[in-house]
């Protein structure tokens, strides 16, 4: 893939005759413009991942444009096909900022069928570093009650029962589900790491999807990661649940059980991500924030800001 330099602009456009759903059903849209600012601070030879959102089912990404002055490539992993702004390694002399800007048009997400390879099903089976696939796993998915799609949303209310949604202390936003069991608390990553453990210990696939909620208003500056899941019902396709949205607002817990709000944007899908173009340790337990390596060290020497605004 060609190199791309001095403040380049990658551009491309998804035809707007696409289709949101095959569905039928007529949802809101929610267009908004997102700004993903990386300020680079550690001097040295710089080299860095940048998450990029692709379409979906429920999503447009259009009018990118990447502000730079080095060179990237854009490329998919190997495993999940999630794409990344690939920052070839250059010599960080003064702190330098890289900006991705795009365009969202995002619709309310419901169960969808949609054709699933059994390789790909299979890939949404397997255990992850943090999400094993544990005896202890195994007994809590058994003595849960209900068959099929009766037995998932009996665990979904399970973890709503078990889960508190508290980021105080260690372990937390790790999405781990042995943690999550255990200690009964901790954000997004994980309630939904608990939930994908325990669908998947009963041969359930399920999906850890991750990007941004964008706050109610016009305009302003997104804080924090948000994620979400969808797990595949045989006969029915993909459903989206979001577990700790459900938690904080009881009187949606229904609702996130097969739907999500159109305020938000997904960027990737998956956990234990191999970075494309990467060595063999470039691999992230998930991907919505860059990873960054100074010379040849990941590293936190950058500052990372988001905005977005409303457009319809």
């Amino acid at each position: 893939m060609l190199l791309k330099n001095k403040i380049l602009v990658f551009i491309f456009s998804i035809l707007s005759v696409f289709f949101f759903s095959c569905s039928g059903e007529k949802t809101t849209t929610l267009s908004f413009d997102f700004e993903y600012e990386v300020i680079f601070n550690e001097l040295g030879t710089v080299e860095a991942w940048i998450p990029v959102p692709q379409m979906g089912p429920f999503q447009i990404i259009d009018n990118l444009f990447v502000s730079t002055t080095h060179q990237y490539r854009m490329e998919n992993d190997s495993i999940f096909g999630n794409l990344f702004l690939h920052l070839t390694p250059f010599e960080l002399t003064d702190p330098d900022t890289l900006t991705v800007y795009f365009r969202v048009h995002r619709q309310e997400a419901r169960p969808h069928a949609i054709y699933t390879e059994a390789t790909t099903r299979e890939l949404y089976l397997q255990p992850y570093k943090k999400v094993p696939l544990n005896p202890q796993l195994y007994s809590i998915a058994e003595a849960i009650s209900g068959t099929g799609g009766d037995k998932i949303k009996e665990i979904y209310n399970t973890i709503i029962k078990h889960m508190e949604y508290d980021k105080s202390g260690d372990g937390w936003g790790q999405g781990d589900a042995v943690y999550a069991c255990k200690v009964g608390k901790g954000n997004c990553t994980d309630y939904h790491s608990l939930f994908n453990a325990l669908l998947r210990v009963q041969q359930t696939p399920a999906q850890f999807n991750i990007g941004f909620s964008i706050p109610e208003g016009l305009s302003g500056t997104v804080i924090g990661y948000h994620c979400w899941t969808e797990f595949y019902h045989e006969g029915g396709g993909w459903f989206p649940v979001d577990i700790s949205e459900a938690d904080k607002h009881p009187d949606q817990e229904d609702y996130y059980f097969g739907k999500l709000d159109n305020r938000r944007v997904k960027f990737t899908v998956g956990r234990d991500i191999p970075l494309p173009g990467g060595t063999a340790t470039d691999i992230v337990n998930f991907s919505v924030y860059p990873y960054v390596k100074v010379n040849g060290v990941s590293s936190r020497g950058f500052i990372p800001h988001f905005f977005y605004e409303v457009v319809n």
